[in-house]
C-alpha cells in the first residue's frame, strides 16, 4: 500500500480505561462553545443568563457519557433569591426529558444575609456535600457585594475567609453565577 494513502487512513485513537472512568463535566456556555472541568476546579461566571445557571443544574445529574457528570444530587446555594426553579423544571423537561430526576435531586439552600452565607460557607458546605453526595455545587447571586448595609471592614473580614473555606473543597466541582449590579452615581 502506498505510504500517502496510509496516512490518509483515519486510525482510531486509543485512551486508557482510566480516561473514561475519570470524572470530568462539559458546561456549554453557547452552542458550540465548552468548557471542560475536572473534579477540584471551581469556576465563576459573571452573568445574568438564567438558562446557563439552569442547564449546568440539569447537566450535572446526567450520565457520564456526553460530558455530563451524573452526580447523585446537585447543591444550588442561591444567595439572591433570584433562582427560578420553573426554568430548570422547563429545561430538564424539553432538553433531557429528566423531569422527575431534577425534581428529586436538586437540593436548594436560600441564603438572605452576608452572615448566613459565611457561616455556611465556612462550617456547613462540607457537612452538607457529604450527606447529599453532590459532586456539583453551584451558587448563584452577587454574594452582597453591592448591599450598602454591609460597612466596608464588614465585607473585608468575611470575604477572605468564605474565600479559604471554598478553596480548601477540592472533592467536588464549584461553578459560581455571579450577577453584579452597576450603579451610577452622579455628582
Amino acid at each position: 500500500m502506498n505510504e500517502n494513502r496510509l496516512s490518509q487512513i483515519n486510525i482510531p485513537k486509543f485512551i486508557t480505561a482510566h480516561t473514561l472512568l475519570v470524572d470530568k463535566f462539559l458546561i456549554e456556555i453557547f452552542k458550540n462553545k465548552k468548557i471542560e472541568l475536572t473534579i477540584g476546579d471551581k469556576i465563576c461566571f459573571v452573568i445574568s443568563n438564567q438558562d446557563l445557571v439552569c442547564g449546568t443544574i440539569t447537566r450535572g445529574l446526567l450520565p457520564k457519557r456526553h460530558g455530563r457528570l451524573e452526580s447523585f444530587n446537585v447543591f444550588v446555594l442561591v444567595a439572591d433569591n433570584k433562582l427560578d426553579f420553573y426554568n430548570i423544571v422547563e429545561i430538564a423537561d424539553k432538553k433531557y426529558q429528566t423531569t422527575d430526576i431534577v425534581l428529586k435531586h436538586t437540593i436548594v439552600k436560600r441564603i438572605f444575609t452576608i452572615y448566613q452565607l459565611a457561616h455556611f460557607l465556612i462550617v456547613d458546605l462540607e457537612k452538607e456535600i457529604k450527606k447529599f453526595n453532590s459532586k456539583l455545587v453551584i451558587i448563584r447571586g452577587d454574594f452582597f457585594l453591592s448591599d450598602p448595609r454591609i460597612a466596608k471592614e464588614e465585607k473585608d473580614w468575611l470575604y477572605p475567609q468564605m474565600i479559604k473555606a471554598i478553596k480548601k473543597i477540592n472533592s467536588i466541582y464549584i461553578v459560581y453565577f455571579i450577577v453584579f449590579r452597576i450603579f451610577l452615581i452622579s455628582c
